[in-house]
């Protein structure tokens, strides 16, 4: 890979500014931008500064990357450690809309392959196929943040699977079943009944469905819209991870990442208001019942649709981790002073309203709200699901995660709620 001492960050076709491999690390808009744009990329480098440096632009970038053990995958396999180097190997396709390059290259030309979900399953799960030759003759430029193996893909109006190349934009991400932790399995199946029950209640998720022969979930981007001459483009969007000027190793409230006031906070500061609120608090009450404990702070996210103001985004990353006896059984959060579901009490939801801002008796309606929703609504999922399931692990996944999820909301609806 070659030693670059700058990277191109673009919007569009649009110079923003340069990432400089700094100690520390630093941020430049260009002076076209500041001209014509004039607009921040995240409110921690704003643009009444030129040239940021140190924290506030480690956290932004490093945000862009993978987490956790595929980053450890990509250092291994690109010879580098720091957000600049992984950026300058894998940057092209960000999460939200900026695409990073090194100095004097300029975005390509979108280009694609036609596949097939055959391709993506031997990819996925065996390394190889026509996915892993086009990514060893084309460079694996995707970035998409997050702890999971996952690959962008387009699946274009007549519904045909193309593989984006370079830095093409992609329209959905395929996650297929998590590897390689014990005692757990089936998470593509688990994700779209959880993703699919969320949609069904009508808290606003992205789109996603299960494609059985990847064994995988496939969710539409809702950060990616066609112009009027079909092609993709990028919407901006930022998780408040981000927004706090946190990296993404510190997204747990336990680690120090934003608690739920916080993420309040900076959600009421950025804007969010009325519907997007009451969207948050169902969201924290959807993860509660269902059992994801692993709803933290870079699971919330806010965008600038094209000719909207900043909304709150579809949800994502909605599974149900407490069916996995190995994993946590703390809540990602605190509810008024207690993470341990199992230990909450009516007190506990009394004080979480108070702290945020609410009359408890409005946020006890939320909660029930949501608890009646799921109950009405799990046995359709599973019926759904169970049509592109039928059989094997998928299908005994889906019948425990019914049961599942029911008992447990049933469980805390009379503890919290009666």
């Amino acid at each position: 890979m070659p030693i670059n001492k700058r990277l191109a960050v673009y919007r569009g076709k649009s110079l923003v500014g340069y990432l400089a491999d700094e100690n520390p690390l630093s941020f430049s808009y260009a002076d076209a931008w500041l001209q014509i744009q004039g607009r921040s990329i995240t409110p921690t480098l704003d643009v009444s500064l030129q040239k940021h440096s140190g924290e506030s632009v480690e956290s932004y970038f490093e945000n862009l990357l993978p987490e956790a053990g595929i980053r450890d995958l990509l250092k291994l396999k690109h010879q580098c450690t720091s957000t600049f180097g992984l950026l300058n190997a894998i940057g092209g396709d960000t999460a939200g809309d900026l695409n990073i390059f090194p100095e004097g290259a300029e975005p390509a030309r979108d280009e694609y392959l036609l596949i097939d979900w055959k391709d993506v399953a031997n990819y996925v799960y065996q390394g190889k196929g026509l996915m892993h030759e086009a990514y060893q003759e084309h460079g694996f430029r995707i970035s998409l943040a997050g702890a999971q193996k996952k690959n962008g893909v387009v699946i274009n109006h007549a519904g045909i699977l193309l593989l984006p190349l370079k830095n093409t934009p992609s329209t959905h991400i395929v996650k297929p079943d998590i590897q390689g932790i014990d005692g757990v399995w089936s998470t593509a199946i688990n994700e779209t009944f959880i993703m699919r029950l969320a949609q069904k209640i009508n808290l606003g998720v992205a789109e996603a469905r299960f494609e059985p022969i990847a064994k995988a979930c496939v969710i539409e981007r809702y950060d990616r819209w066609l112009d009027g001459d079909r092609q993709i483009q990028k919407v901006h969007q930022l998780d408040l991870c981000q927004l706090a000027g946190k990296p993404s190793t510190i997204k747990y409230e336990a680690d120090g990442g934003p608690s739920l006031k916080q993420c309040h906070q900076l959600l009421k500061h950025h804007g969010i208001s009325g519907n997007g609120m009451k969207r948050f608090l169902q969201w924290i009450f959807f993860n509660l019942f269902v059992g994801n404990n692993d709803s933290h702070a870079k699971n919330i996210s806010v965008y600038f649709p094209p000719g909207q103001h900043i909304s709150l985004t579809p949800f994502y990353d909605l599974l149900c981790t407490t069916i996995y006896p190995g994993l946590s059984n703390r809540f990602a959060f605190s509810i008024g002073g207690e993470s341990r579901p199992s230990h909450l009490n009516r007190n506990n939801l009394t004080q979480m309203a108070i702290e945020l801002g609410y009359k408890p008796a409005f946020v006890i309606q939320i909660a029930q709200t949501t608890a009646n929703a799921i109950l009405k609504n799990s046995s359709l999922v599973a019926s759904e699901c169970q049509i592109h399931a039928p059989v094997g692990s998928e299908s005994t996944m889906v019948e425990r995660l019914q049961s599942h999820v029911c008992s447990n909301t049933q469980k805390l609806q009379k503890r919290l709620l009666l």
